[in-house]
Parts: structure tokens; sequence; C-alpha cells
């Protein structure tokens, strides 16, 4: 799905963009990045173009995949804190320790965040994620190069 979206934020590689929802499809796309549920949809997006605080943008949803980006972003983790409780434990206790849920459980904390954040570079990477496919138009700059106007 496309959709005109206005860049709210430039945050290196990556830039947060409002979506006015007469502008959505409402396909879900941005379902988990959506941060604001009323009048209008802020998410994180790919920013390969180095669209600018204030530009109009067109931007695409990959609404296909969205079943498999969810997947990644929590289906890993959850399976990660599991293999890790499970690991941690029984090493634990074939260790000689009587109780292994304690090294359990901060293994597993441990795994389902660092495989979340891996997770979301992971679905990133592979293209899951909203991404920037053209600048419609060059927001108004000042003198100093500010952005100079309104955001959606």
């Amino acid at each position: 799905m496309d959709c005109r979206a206005m860049v709210i934020k430039r945050e290196g590689k990556r830039a947060l963009v409002r979506v006015a929802r007469v502008n959505c499809a409402e396909c879900g796309g941005c379902g988990l990045l959506a941060r604001n549920r009323e009048h209008t949809m802020e998410f994180s997006a790919a920013n390969r173009l180095g669209a600018g605080e204030g530009d109009e943008v067109i931007l695409k949803v990959p609404s296909r995949r969205i079943s498999l980006s969810y997947l990644v972003v929590f289906g890993l983790p959850l399976l990660a804190m599991a293999a890790a409780f499970f690991t941690v434990a029984s090493l634990w206790v074939l260790a000689g320790a009587s109780d292994g849920q304690g090294a359990g459980i901060i293994a597993a904390v441990i795994a389902g965040l660092a495989s979340f954040w891996g997770g979301v570079k992971l679905a990133d990477r592979i293209g899951l994620s909203p991404t920037i496919v053209e600048i419609v138009a060059k927001a108004p700059r000042g003198e100093g190069g500010e952005f100079r106007g309104r955001v959606l």
C-alpha cells in the first residue's frame, strides 16, 4: 500500500513520519509501529532518499508481509525465551543446584530482549518495514536550514 506522509523528524537512515487517516487505506500495515490512533498515525520508516523534516513523501507499506513481520518481531523472542529458560534451568540442575528457575528467568529475559532487538533489525533489513519511496514536495527552509512550515 502507498500513502502520502509528512516527515516529522529525521533520525539518520530512518524518519519519523505522520500519515493522516484520510490518506490511509486501513490495511493494518503500520500496525505495531503506529503511535497515535486518532486522526493521524506516526511511525518510523526507512529514509533511503534523505527526506528532511517537513518534506511530503510517498510511503510504501509492505501489506502482504504483515504476518511475517509480526512473526519475526514477536515469535522469535518467544522462542528464544523458552529455549534460554529450559537450557539454563536444565544446566543449572545438572550442575548440582537444587533450583534453576531464577537463572532460567534471567536468561529468558536477556534472550527475549536481545532477540526482540534482533528481530526488529532483521525485519527492517529484509524489507518488512515502511519505506519512503518518493519525495513529493520539499519543505520551506529558513536561512539556517531549519524547517519553516507546518507539520500535518
